[in-house]
């Protein structure tokens, strides 16, 4: 099912060919399990929105999308969602993600932003914050949870690969004190407390290498300190082929691994590899937590 104001979609179908058959419906009910695209009218007024055009209006109808997605999968009608690139300028001070925006709306406090690329996945400690903020909110106690918590859900999605890695904060994992105490003083307790639990968890790994040792079939996962040290070696190794993954929501959710493009809006240049492997991976996700 797809989630659109009539208007976006007929004026963006009518500048391609053909596709899939689709079926405009009223409400979920209407369903079925035939190969066919299900549209449903989100009801919005967006004739006045360009392409390509940084806008409050276009940013409302997102907002409105995620919430009507949102809530058709709390309600148990739809298994996942698969969610678009948006622009968080856009949709204005406030919101600092989907990831975040969904998980309150399903009343979600632990969750996790994760991506996962074919050779292996990287889960980060922190999301969307400056470095220094990044850095203050890290602790063996919120290490430990997370740990645990993302342990947890590779079981809920029956991987037999949980070999978890953390990666070090420091050069070095910190040189034993010399660049930095945070790895030996806040990381490696809770690392040897969770493995005391039977998790398979190793580290602080130094970064430099921890994520080509992952790629090479070493680890399954890699936890991350902050967000530029997780996704920069992702996007290198797995462009177009790795997915953002939601942790801990009741349902699956997955997105593209990029961000908006508005220089290409409208054009028909835009790579589907993204999307195209966040549905897949949507996919393979509720099969596994059937």
């Amino acid at each position: 099912m797809h989630t659109v104001d009539r208007h976006v979609f007929e004026r963006n179908a009518n500048r391609f060919a053909a596709g899939l058959n689709r079926r405009w419906i009223d409400d979920l009910s209407g369903i079925t399990e035939e190969p066919v695209l299900f549209l449903h009218d989100a009801g919005g007024n967006s004739t006045g929105i360009e392409w390509g055009k940084l806008s409050r209006e276009a940013g409302q109808r997102a907002i409105a999308y995620l919430e009507v997605a949102g809530a058709a999968a709390l309600a148990g009608h739809i298994d996942a969602i698969v969610t678009a690139p948006v622009s968080k300028e856009a949709i204005g001070k406030g919101f600092v993600g989907q990831t975040d925006f969904l998980a309150e709306r399903a009343g979600r406090t632990q969750y996790a932003m994760a991506f996962f690329a074919p050779t292996f996945k990287v889960v980060l400690a922190t999301i969307h914050l400056s470095l220094r903020e990044a850095l203050a909110q890290i602790s063996t106690e919120h290490y430990v949870k997370l740990i645990r918590f993302v342990d947890r859900q590779l079981q809920r999605f029956r991987f037999d690969g949980r070999r978890i890695a953390v990666a070090a904060i420091n050069p070095h994992a910190g040189e034993g004190g010399m660049f930095g105490r945070e790895d030996t003083d806040l990381l490696a307790p809770a690392v040897r407390q969770c493995a005391a639990d039977g998790i398979n968890v190793s580290g602080p790994h130094s970064a430099d290498s921890l994520y080509y040792r992952a790629h090479s079939g070493e680890f399954d996962l890699v936890i991350a300190p902050y967000h530029d040290q997780g996704l920069i070696p992702i996007k290198l190794i797995a462009h177009g082929e790795a997915t953002n993954v939601t942790l801990g929501l009741p349902y699956v959710r997955t997105s593209p691994d990029h961000g908006t493009a508005f220089s290409i809006a409208g054009k028909g240049e835009a790579d589907p590899s993204g999307m195209e492997a966040a549905l897949k991976c949507a996919v393979d996700l509720v099969r596994r937590g059937k």
